[in-house]
């Protein structure tokens, strides 16, 4: 009777996201936000759901190593134009701590907008930002402070964040949207804290940039 064959490890998590680098290595910003942009487009193709997404996305600024970030997406392949692009200005985090902060204007919406605010104020206003994806997401992190967040009044909203002590609220979110308006996802939580969701002034023309 012939020998069995040998039963092969199990493969080690995949780096194929992250090149060239160590598992055991410390991550950087730039390697966290590429995780992030890929959970994103994730999100966007309907690969995750937005209740796992949350938890990946939360996982990924929790994480200290290359190796705590390759697991996040290893069943998931490289978005459609390629590896996800490095972190470009408009993607750094929006922190407003003991303090007021407002990002708004023609600015380009990443993937993925971080947005933490510890006994301060920040504003993110995307009623004439440029959407480069039909599909956004603002991770909205609230401890004792307040977060604003204004849409264009054809987008369409989904909070999947959590409270604790503090308070979400979506102000005129049943209002005028439509399909071709833009989705924006809103996850993160409040603790002691207030983020709120607001319309008006502005239909962002998505079908223009199709």
């Amino acid at each position: 009777m012939p020998a069995s064959a040998p039963v092969p490890a199990p493969e080690p998590a995949r780096l194929s996201k992250l090149p060239g680098v160590a598992p055991d290595l410390r991550a950087s910003d730039e390697e966290r936000d590429r995780v992030a942009a890929i959970l994103a487009d994730a999100l966007a193709t309907g690969r995750l759901a937005p209740e796992e997404h949350a938890e990946r996305l939360e996982a990924v600024y929790a994480s200290r190593t290359v190796g705590e970030l390759a697991p996040l997406t290893r069943d998931l392949p490289e978005p459609a134009g390629g590896p996800a692009p490095a972190v470009h200005l408009d993607a750094a985090p929006v922190q407003a701590v003991f303090s007021k902060i407002r990002r708004g204007g023609q600015w380009p919406v990443p993937p993925v907008t971080l947005v933490r605010s510890t006994f301060g104020a920040a504003v993110i206003d995307l009623r004439h930002a440029v959407f480069t994806r039909r599909e956004v997401v603002i991770e909205a992190n609230s401890f004792g402070g307040k977060i604003e967040i204004l849409v264009p009044d054809n987008a369409r909203v989904y909070d999947t964040g959590t409270a604790l002590f503090g308070k979400r609220s979506l102000p005129g979110g049943k209002g005028p949207q439509d399909e071709d308006g833009p989705i924006v996802r809103i996850t993160g939580r409040s603790v002691f804290g207030h983020v709120r969701v607001m319309r008006g002034g502005f239909r962002w023309p998505w079908h223009e940039f199709r």
